[in-house]
């Protein structure tokens, strides 16, 4: 199950091919690239209320992360539960009241010693958000 998020569209830029796609998820901007004919298709326009997709295993975690990075969205948020299975674990991230849940292996999970109650930043690159308007 992916997770969802339900954002308003505040800007796009259409370019030849793709459409650069800004959303306003509560107070953090997300940024999302798409083709420009996905963009057309759905009809997307500024002010468009627009659930935003992400699959658990897009999601990466950091835990006191600072610095540059190239994925353009960044969520900090709570560690509120951890399932851990035999190669994978899932993390439960509050964030703005809404719950992310990331898919990390567990190899990660002991190396960053990631605990409930950490408070950590959950990373997604723009080309992996899905859009998912209703018509």
């Amino acid at each position: 199950m992916a997770n969802r998020l339900c954002g308003t569209i505040i800007n796009i830029t259409h370019g030849q091919i793709h459409a650069h796609v800004q959303i306003l998820w509560k107070e953090i901007p997300l940024s999302v690239i798409i083709t420009r004919a996905s963009c057309e298709d759905m009809h997307l326009l500024v002010g468009d209320t627009i659930s935003v997709l992400v699959k658990g295993t897009d999601i990466m975690i950091a835990k006191a992360f600072t610095g540059m990075l190239s994925a353009r969205n960044r969520a900090r948020g709570m560690v509120r539960q951890i399932i851990q299975g035999d190669v994978l674990s899932k993390i439960f991230v509050e964030s703005q009241g809404d719950m992310l849940h990331a898919i990390i292996t567990n190899a990660s999970l002991k190396e960053m010693n990631i605990k409930e109650g950490d408070e950590v930043a959950a990373i997604v690159k723009s080309t992996e958000l899905i859009l998912s308007k209703e018509i």
